[in-house]
């Protein structure tokens, strides 16, 4: 159980895990906030009176001695500074050309970290079969890490019965390859251990695959062995005073989470206006 919760926290699998660093990171207070509508109501208060592109697959970005030009699949962009908030994921698999290279530290912070797996399963069902009292369900699966943690509080905040169930490293990537009736279906094969062979059919499920995503190739990132907190610093450093670098992976306080995703995004903006 210790090493599931270690890597459903990190979502990068135990043997992957930096023993030093795997949870470098500061504390911040507030509370967790549920979103009922979904979690784009923060990017659409965020977004608000700006100029968003979407669907614009970007392909290369050129920073020459002058000015930053980005090639999408709808067109170039120049400007003269922009900030990079690519996840790690992608960073790696070199699905962005940049021209000219990166620095060797940078590189070196892109191969030092790790791009970790955390999916989630939801399943709605008619009506509530578990303790409705917990928030959290755990099960000590026979197979590390498989089906072992639930989130069972929703009743309470959106008003349906639904279940999520975690899936994190190297088994939540291998889980991406199954069919959705494959992955439910071991789902439910789990829930009937726990809660009996009765149990209600779902009504309705949802299946998140981030591994397998190019726009993400991953959840988040995770200290892999061999990094460091100096990785992330070195990932977040601008370079020519004209590409600037943001996202939850250059965030050495609060990485892995929203919070560091939005104030290393802050931080890169002040620095650019600094620059002019």
């Amino acid at each position: 159980m210790l090493f599931r919760s270690f890597e459903h926290e990190y979502g990068g699998d135990i043997s992957e895990l930096s023993a030093k660093y795997f949870d470098a990171e500061d504390d911040y207070d507030g509370d967790d906030v549920l979103f009922p509508d979904g979690y784009d109501a923060l990017t659409r208060y965020l977004a608000e009176g700006l100029d968003v592109r979407t669907s614009h697959v970007v392909s290369a970005i050129s920073y020459p001695s002058r000015g930053v030009t980005v090639t999408t699949s709808r067109g170039t962009f120049a400007a003269d500074r922009a900030v990079v908030t690519l996840p790690i994921g992608v960073l790696q698999s070199n699905a962005v050309m940049f021209d000219p290279p990166l620095p060797a530290a940078k590189r070196r912070a892109i191969d030092a970290l790790g791009s970790g797996t955390l999916n989630k399963l939801y399943l709605r069902f008619p009506s509530a079969f578990w303790p409705r009292q917990y928030d959290w369900l755990d099960y000590a699966s026979s197979e590390r890490g498989v089906f072992s943690e639930w989130l069972s509080g929703f009743e309470r905040y959106i008003g349906r019965p639904v279940l999520l169930a975690f899936n994190a490293g190297r088994f939540g990537a291998e889980m991406e390859a199954w069919p959705d009736d494959r992955i439910v279906s071991t789902a439910l094969d789990t829930l009937r251990t726990m809660f009996g062979r009765n149990i209600p059919q779902p009504e309705a499920y949802q299946v998140t695959r981030w591994k397998s995503d190019p726009y993400a190739l991953g959840s988040y990132s995770f200290y892999k062995v061999g990094s460091t907190p100096r990785s992330r610093q070195d990932l977040y450093a601008a370079v020519n005073g004209r590409l600037f670098f943001a996202g939850e992976a250059t965030s050495v306080d609060s990485p892995s989470t929203v919070t560091g995703a939005y104030e290393s995004g802050i931080d890169a903006a002040d620095d650019l206006l600094d620059e002019q």
